[in-house]
């Protein structure tokens, strides 16, 4: 399954962390020391999330076969 992610540095230096959530799920936040830490703990957040919602994990599948998903993407003015 694929999911939309955003993650958003904050703080400098040492202090840095990453803040990460899926645009499918943006309630379900989570953060790391590195990029890869914060996907991990997402990867793990959503699937606790999906043990106690089944039925979301479901939709999401469904509207992925669908392939109506939203396009995402960035534009300058």
């Amino acid at each position: 399954m694929e999911i939309d992610i955003i993650i958003t540095p904050e703080g400098k230096g040492n202090n840095r962390i990453y803040s990460i959530s899926s645009i499918q799920f943006p309630n379900i936040v989570t953060q790391g020391d590195t990029i890869e830490q914060a996907k991990a703990r997402l990867k793990e957040a959503l699937e606790l999330y999906f043990e106690e919602v089944p039925r979301e994990k479901e939709i999401l599948i469904k509207i992925k076969k669908e392939d109506s998903s939203p396009l995402i993407s960035r534009m300058f003015l």
